[in-house]
């Protein structure tokens, strides 16, 4: 019952800050413009429909018929974002400065319009590759290195665009990577709207092993549903246990830690690590990029996450580097490392800014190299 309250309490909370960011952008886009009474109801009357198809979206989105509506909703959501860092830029320099304040909403909009726009096409452009280098003194020069691709932060579901996907697929399968790893957030929606998905992610080929752990958004869809489409799909999942791969090389696969609060189910990281070998290279895919000086001191050399999508748009680009300690990027404690992916795909609005869909490519190489 206690569970039911809290969720009921954040679903109210969420809604009253979103009816918010429409009345902001609301009054922010006619702040100083002569508006004519007519043109005024016809917007407020825009942003109550349009604004609706997030809320629907959110509500109904089991159910396969809401599919354009949802999207729609999604889009809305990223305007929504765009159009508040622009007008809370323009609203924080007026208290300093002096400028003409319908001059200025018409620059904050046009801005919006075309930081939405390149969001947009950034967004749903297809990932980058980007290459990491690791060298350590656990991979011999006999062996010649280790190679692993990372995707993450798919969000498969019935947003998602099958060619983005054909094409994604193809471009992890053109990197011949020993293994390939998907460190959580992989669907975002129920069994009706993923199936379709399975046979092109079926199609992902790595050399020695493809491996999946679990992110928050497969709780939110149903760990049932994310089992199955895991399997079926030729991956294998790792939950809260390792694989010894070589003598080089051992992985371990943790569930997203929301499961403490939404399963009651605790993660204890130093017993799922207590059989780390310190003679062999250790992988730890740990969704969120947390625990990691905890995982350094069990054993591990390299942490692989992702989760912030590096913000994905503004605000919460500005945001999301004060929350998460290791946001974006390469860091390192000790000799291990850990790498934030800012993620393969999206989630919610279709769109990003100051960062790319990436998937990452780690050449783990005998030290010296």
């Amino acid at each position: 019952m206690g569970k039911k309250l809290n969720i009921a309490a954040m679903g109210l909370f969420f809604t009253a800050l979103y009816l918010g960011m429409n009345y902001y952008v609301y009054r922010g886009s006619i702040r100083g413009l002569e508006v004519p009474e007519p043109l005024l109801w016809l917007l407020r009357g825009a942003f109550l429909v349009i604004g609706s198809f997030f809320i629907f979206g959110m509500f109904l989105r089991k159910k396969p018929y809401i599919r354009n509506i949802a999207y729609l909703g999604n889009f809305w959501l990223g305007i929504l974002s765009m159009a508040i860092s622009v007008f809370l830029i323009r609203d924080l320099a007026s208290l300093v400065m002096n400028f003409d304040m319908s001059r200025s909403t018409v620059i904050a909009l046009i801005v919006t319009v075309l930081i939405t726009a390149y969001s947009f096409y950034n967004g749903t452009s297809v990932p980058i590759v980007r290459e990491v280098t690791i060298p350590t003194s656990k991979i011999t020069e006999a062996s010649q290195g280790v190679t692993i691709t990372q995707l993450t932060d798919m969000h498969i579901g019935m947003l998602t665009s099958k060619k983005w996907l054909e094409k994604t697929v193809e471009i992890a399968n053109g990197l011949n990577s020993d293994y390939i790893v998907i460190t959580g957030d992989l669907i975002d929606g129920n069994r009706d709207s993923i199936q379709s998905f399975m046979p092109i992610l079926k199609g992902l080929r790595a050399l020695r092993g493809k491996y999946a752990i679990m992110g928050n958004h497969e709780i939110y869809s149903g760990l049932k549903d994310y089992h199955r489409f895991v399997k079926e799909s030729g991956l294998t999942p790792l939950r809260n246990e390792g694989v010894t791969i070589s003598n080089h090389l051992e992985i371990y696969g943790v569930d997203d830690l929301t499961v403490e609060k939404y399963l009651e189910t605790p993660i204890d990281l130093k017993e799922i690590l207590r059989d780390v070998d310190p003679d062999r290279y250790s992988v730890l895919l740990l969704h969120q990029p947390e625990r990691f000086s905890q995982a350094v001191d069990q054993g591990i050399d390299l942490q692989l996450s992702g989760h912030t999508h590096s913000g994905q748009i503004p605000p919460l680009e500005w945001i999301i580097p004060f929350y998460f300690r290791y946001s974006k990027g390469l860091y390192n404690r000790k000799n291990s490392h850990i790498y934030t992916s800012p993620g393969t795909g999206v989630w919610g609005p279709p769109m990003r800014f100051l960062s790319k869909n990436e998937i990452t490519k780690f050449h783990i190489v005998p030290k010296g190299e």
